[in-house]
């Protein structure tokens, strides 16, 4: 029974007393998502592309 009641609860507290964003919120919240994350992926590829071929360039100049 307290399974079934915490579920009952959980159920009316998100029905009732959650304030859920409306959905131009939520669409303008998503592109800035998207768009942080895009800016995030480029700027680590130029970091690991740039110490990559740091770290290549050197290992090979000692190596040799």
């Amino acid at each position: 029974m307290k399974i079934v009641n915490y579920i009952k609860s959980s159920y009316y507290e998100f029905k009732d007393h959650v304030t859920w964003p409306s959905w131009s919120s939520l669409q303008q919240d998503t592109i800035i998502v998207a768009i942080a994350t895009v800016i995030l992926a480029i700027f680590l590829y130029l970091v690991d592309t740039f110490f990559g071929d740091v770290v290549i360039k050197n290992i090979f100049t000692f190596l040799r």
